[in-house]
């Protein structure tokens, strides 16, 4: 089992600097769905969806005597004689991107979701940039030390009662988000323990060792002495022997207006249709991309409920440009998500299909 410092690295002196505690945890994964890379709910998403291909295929949930690792989690404890309140406001996870995008909105696989007040209170979901001394590296840091979310560039609010717990929960921006860099994508909880009685939610994360760490946080909240203030901290610093693991969380990006030829891969893979929207009348063409030689590429259409509603198999393909065709009278009037796993590299957009 892994220790987990729940009251490390926020407890204020009078000169504003952040000191550790003895208070552990031990921290726990369980494997509680795996994800079919053909039909499963990773595939689902609204235009270009970035982090699938690193996810891998299990969702493991992590959790400690207290609550969750990446969700609602509450302890009250003494810290160098002062009494510390201290819970889990929120995650987020990291995007490393070579090009510019308008990141549209995010798709989250949750857990844990239990309402126990009968008004539970919203989450909200922010798309923010990236900043130096933005989060605490370790549970001995006196200040932030290490790359974290800085601006909100975009947020949207997440009723408790949408959180879906069985498929994904997709949200989108009011207004999308320009960026040319590196960009994270949280959700914040903090006003979950609002209510007297407790609500849960968590979102799943990959295996342990599939991430590095470094783009993976919490935002730990405390109150000591009736202040409140939190701050975002590396997961992996706040745990001994840390935990490298991807959040469940994926940035959705914006369809390129570019042809098949001229848009950039991501991980490998690129996908388009035209014309879109396409007409129900008429096959609809689905154009796609290999930057390598393929054992199995996989095609899967889902509707904006996450339903499969149709998969193309096409098998072993060499790289350069493929083209599919839906035919036509498959796919109604209606929007719908068309993604390609490639091996295990997925990347996903949105279509319109009219009468």
């Amino acid at each position: 089992m892994k220790k987990i410092y729940l009251f490390s690295a926020l407890v204020l002196s009078v000169s504003g600097a952040f000191a550790q505690s003895a208070i552990q945890q031990e921290v726990t994964g369980t494997r509680v769905r795996n994800i079919n890379p053909t039909a499963g709910v990773a595939d689902v998403a609204v235009a270009d969806t970035l982090n699938l291909a690193e996810f891998g295929t299990e969702l493991w949930n992590y959790g400690t005597q207290t609550g969750y690792v990446f969700g609602t989690s509450s302890q009250t404890g003494m810290v160098q004689g002062t009494e510390v309140t201290q819970r889990n406001h929120g995650a987020a996870s990291g995007f490393l991107v070579n090009d510019p995008y308008n990141v549209t909105g995010a798709m989250f696989i949750f857990s844990g979701k239990h309402d126990a007040s009968g008004s539970p209170a919203d989450l909200t979901v922010n798309a923010y940039s990236l900043a130096p001394n933005k989060a605490l590296s370790s549970a001995t840091s006196t200040a932030p030390d290490a790359i974290g979310p800085n601006l909100s560039l975009a947020e949207v609010t997440l009723s408790f009662d949408d959180i879906d717990t069985v498929g994904t929960t997709i949200v989108e921006f009011p207004q999308s988000a320009w960026v040319n860099g590196d960009f994270a994508i949280g959700v914040d909880f903090e006003g979950v323990y609002t209510t007297p009685t407790a609500d849960t939610v968590a979102l799943f994360a990959s295996a342990e060792g599939l991430s590095d760490g470094d783009y993976t946080w919490t935002r730990i909240g405390q109150v000591v002495a009736g202040q409140s203030f939190s701050a975002w901290a590396l997961t992996t610093g706040m745990l001994d022997g840390g935990l490298d693991v991807y959040l469940a969380i994926f940035a959705i990006v914006e369809e390129s207006l570019a042809g098949i030829e001229e848009q950039g891969f991501i991980n490998g893979v690129k996908l388009t249709t035209y014309p879109n929207p396409a007409v129900s009348s008429d096959n609809v063409r689905i154009d796609y991309a290999l930057a390598a030689n393929t054992k199995s590429v996989v095609l899967n259409i889902f509707d904006m409920n996450g339903k499969l509603v149709s998969t193309i198999e096409e098998g072993t393909r060499t790289s350069g440009i493929h083209t599919v065709n839906v035919p036509a009278g498959t796919l109604s009037a209606g929007s719908y998500i068309y993604a390609i796993t490639a091996d295990n590299n997925r990347v996903a957009k949105r279509m319109e299909v009219i009468k």
